[in-house]
């Protein structure tokens, strides 16, 4: 056999072992899925499990006339306590409920791209974002992809990895555990998830290109994302988990420009998820930018509704100013740079439920 007859057969065999690999896990995945909901239900979903249950009520049950033999252990408990006894996907729907209705996207306009968005909180403006232009990004920002390149072998495990899990990296700084910190889980989830609420209605409203359009030399090493570039999702979800995570870990000052400029474990971790998704060849700088804009005042803005304060940091980023790279000390350097990102404060009037607000203190209690 020749040598590209034996590298071709490698190459096949390579991509079925990992396919065998993804099926494997897939098929694990679903099957823990399947044996929580069985515990949690009683029951399991199957025919089998229904019919035996049936027969077995059949079997050992005694004549009953249809009258209560119990009273409700619910009856009269606090708010706490039915949050705290829900199963795991009505709490999260009730977690988001509450927290994603305080938060909104307002875009001046519906039927084509807009230049300017917010992120609103309680009907303030919270994060006004004003975008570059495709000229703007294809002079200014490509030049930085390429530079990026350069470390994609170093960083593909990162990558490959990130496009899915960004958690496990803030878990590297400080241990998280279903059954030892539940409710940090609990809120840094909720935080995603409220970043997504805001970020996707901005990527549509703005509709910015993605760096694989300006060029076919970007040539990303991940699958280009089916939505629009700006602000970063990734850069915006990382740094709100990690402004809210400081809070959390550090137990001190929870002003996330002070987190930046010191450089701490978390915020060093979101800089560099963010930074590897231009590696990849998906995002530009400025979308990072963006994002971090987005997301420290996101989980700020949170921190301190929960904490019962009446005004909030507001931020604005001119990202049609913005000429440079991103990392963690370009990142700490613009947030002095009022023509670039500019600083204000908002009052809020927000009511924080009583079982939130446990919680909090909860999640607080378990650093």
């Amino acid at each position: 056999m020749s040598t590209e007859s034996t590298e071709a057969v490698e190459a096949v065999e390579a991509v079925e072992a990992v396919e065998a690999v993804e099926a494997v896990e897939a098929v694990e995945a679903v099957e823990a899925v399947e044996a929580v909901e069985a515990v949690e239900a009683g029951g399991g979903g199957s025919a089998l499990v229904s019919s035996a249950l049936g027969r077995a009520r059949d079997g050992t049950a005694r004549y009953w006339a249809g009258d209560a033999s119990r009273i409700p252990n619910s009856t009269g408990r606090s708010s706490w306590d039915a949050f705290r006894t829900m199963a795991q996907g009505p709490r999260i729907t009730t977690i988001d409920h509450a927290i994603q209705g305080w938060f909104s996207v307002d875009l001046a306009n519906h039927a084509t791209a807009n230049t300017e968005g917010h992120a609103t909180l309680a009907g303030k403006k919270l994060v006004t974002l004003r975008k570059p232009s495709d000229t703007f990004l294809a002079s200014h920002q490509l030049a930085y992809l390429r530079a990026a390149a350069d470390l994609r072998a170093d960083r593909l495990a990162e990558i490959r990895v990130q496009t899915a899990n960004i958690m496990s990296f803030f878990a590297t700084v400080g241990y998280l555990s279903r059954a030892a910190t539940p409710w940090t889980i609990a809120l840094a989830g909720a935080v995603v998830r409220l970043c997504k609420h805001l970020e996707m209605p901005l990527k549509h409203g703005f509709d910015v290109a993605r760096p694989i359009s300006m060029s076919y030399a970007v040539q990303p090493i991940i699958h280009t994302p089916g939505h629009g570039a700006w602000p970063s999702g990734h850069a915006t979800e990382s740094f709100a988990v990690a402004t809210v995570l400081t809070r959390l870990f550090y137990q001190g000052d929870t002003d996330p420009v002070n987190a930046v400029t010191a450089q701490n474990e978390l915020m060093r971790h979101a800089a560099r998820i963010a930074m590897n998704r231009t590696v990849a060849g998906v995002h530009f700088p400025t979308d990072s930018m963006a994002g971090a804009v987005l997301g420290m005042t996101v989980g700020q803005a949170l921190i301190r509704v929960l904490d019962g304060e009446k005004t909030v940091p507001t931020r604005t980023f001119h990202g049609d100013r913005y000429t440079g790279d991103f990392n963690l000390t370009v990142l700490a350097q613009t947030l002095n740079l009022p023509s670039v990102i500019e600083t204000g404060q908002a009052a809020v009037q927000v009511t924080v439920p009583a079982w939130l607000e446990r919680l909090w203190a909860e999640a607080q209690a378990e650093w």
